[in-house]
């Protein structure tokens, strides 16, 4: 095969995925928000692998070799596309439209501490205590130029350090508190709004990059796929995006808008930050290793990985069971990127990274090739896709059921195949509590089916009627007449 026949093959199929991408979210938006985490990182690494199939060879620094040019892009975008077939299948439209039947959206009466007014309290409390832990503790990571695995390591306090860990699953609460006050109360509570800018100005604060700004993002919005699937019911149309204008309004999508600046701005900043301050880079160092990172790092394992099994038909299954499972260089981590940078740059620097807390991107979908082969790899992304599917069903129902304890649940077990996707993680299915969740979402299906038949939710919306919330309402109006007839 020539040279251009194979370019022409890499910038199509590069490009039937951007526009597949596109179609979800003109389409299909409950998909493209319910999997958004996901979905942007397979555009980013097909962008990454078809950058080094028509431009390569390019020089890669941390494999210390010349990658490409070659055809990766069409075989790992054929592994996308089969990923997100069981997504078609269960976010149907029409299986989406029964889901409102069964949902419990009553709004709780005025003297009433709700459940998204109770997050918003120990929320608040909690973000201020993070924020008064970093002023005493110090360093500030932005202002003295400390990457931020290094602040988390030396300084962060114990808080700092769980707020890093779970800010996702937060996030997710507090998207899908968001949602249920549209569903329940039809208003945009700003209030979760707010949260999530305050935790994106501290993770900035705290030295985070691209990473943590998009994840925070992508797990707060995946509730509102829930929100769109009950405004867009029994509505098709045949214009793009025509569901915006029936979930948002003008204020609701300016505000929207104005987080996602927000987040974009502060990204931005951070990662010059990052660049210029913390690592020093200088004048055209600074573009050369941003365009490295951006269109290189993240595929670089990849098209190794794709090179040696399907052009050289070296992989051994037996050895990489062994090491994945058994005998990896550190059990406790993710041991996919220990595999493909120990076949890529050798023992010593593998060693020195993953001891030193670092390990290069990428994982999917290589690591079932490494470990299946080249046939017998396709079932086996089919059924990770049609897991990962259904959990994100089961999230996205349960937002709009008011199945709250569910719905966390089934985000907290996607989470598991989310690092499959986005690090090629598959060990965390031999981790133990990974099956306590699996066991805790099960429990709380049972319960909230039966607790349903019954009429009484497993995690009430309304938590305890209090007669204060009464008088002060009563007095602010009475507050607000008297002023008016002056």
């Amino acid at each position: 095969m020539t040279d251009l026949p194979m370019q022409i093959g890499v910038a199509l199929s590069a490009t039937a995925f951007f526009v597949f991408v596109l179609y979800l979210a003109a389409y299909r938006p409950v998909i493209f928000f319910g999997f958004l985490f996901v979905l942007f990182t397979l555009v980013w690494r097909t962008t990454s692998t078809a950058f080094i199939d028509l431009t390569g060879p390019v020089w890669s620094s941390q494999t210390l070799r010349y990658i490409g040019p070659g055809l990766a892009t069409p075989l790992h975008v054929l592994a996308y596309f089969i990923t997100l077939i069981p997504f078609l299948m269960l976010l149907r439209p029409a299986a989406i439209a029964a889901w409102p039947d069964g949902a419990d959206d009553r709004p709780a009466e005025g003297s009433t501490l709700t459940l998204s007014t109770a997050t918003v309290i120990c929320s608040a409390f909690f973000l201020t205590y993070l924020f008064l832990t970093l002023v005493h503790r110090g360093p500030i990571p932005l202002f003295a130029h400390i990457e931020r695995f290094v602040y988390t390591a030396q300084y962060g306090s114990a808080a700092h350090r769980w707020a890093m860990r779970y800010a996702n699953f937060l996030a997710f609460w507090w998207g899908m508190m968001f949602a249920a006050e549209r569903l329940r109360n039809r208003r945009t509570d700003i209030r979760f709004l707010a949260l999530l800018i305050v935790l994106l100005a501290y993770a900035f604060l705290t030295g985070s990059r691209f990473s943590a700004f998009y994840s925070t993002t992508s797990f707060f919005v995946i509730p509102i796929a829930a929100l769109i699937a009950v405004t867009t019911r029994n509505h098709r149309s045949r214009l793009p995006f025509f569901w915006i204008g029936r979930a948002f309004n003008l204020r609701d999508a300016i505000l929207l808008g104005a987080v996602f600046c927000v987040a974009g701005t502060v990204t931005t900043v951070a990662i010059y930050n990052n660049l210029v301050s913390v690592r020093g880079y200088q004048n055209s160092e600074i573009s050369t290793h941003f365009i490295e990172r951006v269109l290189v790092q993240p595929s670089e394992l990849g098209w190794i990985s794709y090179e040696r099994v399907f052009s050289f038909g070296h992989w051994h299954p037996e050895r990489v069971y062994d090491f994945l499972f058994q005998r990896p260089l550190d059990l406790h981590k993710n041991t996919t990127p220990q595999l493909l940078m120990l076949e890529a740059i050798g023992e010593p620097r593998t060693h020195e990274h993953i001891s030193g807390g670092f390990q290069f991107a990428g994982g999917f979908p290589e690591i079932f090739f490494e470990l299946f082969g080249p046939l017998y790899a396709w079932p086996f992304i089919f059924g990770a896709g049609y897991i990962a599917a259904a959990l994100t069903a089961l999230a996205i129902r349960g937002t709009i059921e008011g199945r709250y304890a569910s719905a966390f649940l089934s985000l907290y077990v996607l989470f598991g195949f989310d690092v499959m996707y986005i690090g090629g993680m598959l060990n965390f299915v031999a981790v133990r509590t990974y099956w306590i969740k699996i066991g805790a979402l099960a429990v709380a299906l049972m319960l909230e089916s039966t607790l349903g038949r019954a009429g009484l939710p497993l995690t009430p919306w309304a938590i305890i009627r209090i007669p204060l919330f009464d008088w002060l309402r009563s007095k602010f109006r009475s507050n607000l007449s008297i002023g008016s007839i002056q």
